[in-house]
């Protein structure tokens, strides 16, 4: 039986849903806190909780294989990974698959998420289970959940400090595909896969998206890094949010998301999807 934790959310359902093109729905269960807001693809739910780690031995009974979604930063991950990986161990799953982050492994990367990262696929590997770390690019649907991408298109203008730095941008949807591909086929066992888009786009580059797509002119503007804030600030997001955005300008900047791989490609037997082919999907997001 292959299982999909945090079935509910965006990502799990995307998985769900992929995953019962590859095997038969039968296979599949469904693990979420909210079992009724599954995706209705023919499924069994179960109620799985990872702060429950006894009732989550319980759902993970008779799971061969299972894909661990990484839960949200707000909600403290390692205690909620940690119990995850404990209760696959315990119910004898056999290969884990894990979503994790750019370049979790590498000394010196700035991204405040790595660590979180860094230290589960440390406790997969410590833990003796088979398992699998798809370190999954950046999702360029953040950029419209920010409010970056719609306000640079309503200003005309997309300020940062990150140069010529790129970020090889993935897609859920193709984040998912890859997902459903490893966890159907048992495939890449032992690996850390670095899972990217086609080409690493620079903010330069991404500008260039926004303005062809929306139909409006959109520049980059290069600024230094501690006016980011105040500029997004202005366009109208949120400080507290800015002040975090301007953040991963450094990040950007120094290259630690603008590695490319062919493992969407290679895993799902599909290209993944262009920035272009993402916000031409999704244009009247960019729009008011």
């Amino acid at each position: 039986m292959l299982a999909v934790c945090g079935a509910s959310g965006h990502l799990g359902g995307l998985t769900l849903r992929h995953l019962v093109e590859r095997v038969d729905a039968s296979r599949v269960v469904a693990l979420s806190r909210t079992p009724d807001r599954v995706p209705d693809v023919g499924v069994r739910a179960r109620a799985a909780d990872f702060a429950d780690p006894t009732g989550l031995v319980r759902a993970l009974d008779g799971v061969e294989r299972m894909l661990i979604v990484s839960v949200d930063a707000m909600t403290g991950r390692m205690p909620l990974h940690g119990a995850a990986v404990d209760a696959a161990a315990k119910a004898g799953v056999g290969h884990v698959v894990y979503t994790s982050t750019p370049r979790a492994g590498e000394p010196g990367n700035p991204v405040p998420v790595v660590a979180d990262h860094r230290d589960t696929e440390r406790l997969l590997a410590e833990s003796g289970l088979t398992f699998t770390s798809l370190r999954f690019n950046v999702w360029p649907e953040v950029l419209t959940y920010v409010g970056v991408a719609q306000m640079a298109v309503a200003s005309g203008e997309l300020p940062s400090s990150a140069g010529d730095g790129r970020v090889a941008y993935l897609g859920k949807d193709d984040s998912a595909a890859v997902a459903a591909a490893v966890l159907a086929e048992g495939r890449c066992q032992g690996e850390l896969l670095e899972v990217t888009g086609p080409a690493a786009v620079s903010d330069a580059e991404l500008a260039a998206v926004l303005g062809d797509v929306s139909g409006r002119p959109v520049r980059h503007l290069p600024v230094p890094e501690s006016e980011v804030a105040g500029r997004l600030t202005a366009q109208g997001m949120p400080e507290p949010l800015a002040q975090a955005w301007a953040s991963s300008d450094a990040a950007r900047r120094d290259g630690w998301f603008d590695v490319v791989t062919h493992a969407v490609e290679r895993l799902t037997g599909r290209a993944p999807a262009t920035l272009t082919d993402h916000f031409t999907a999704n244009r009247a997001s960019l729009l008011p």
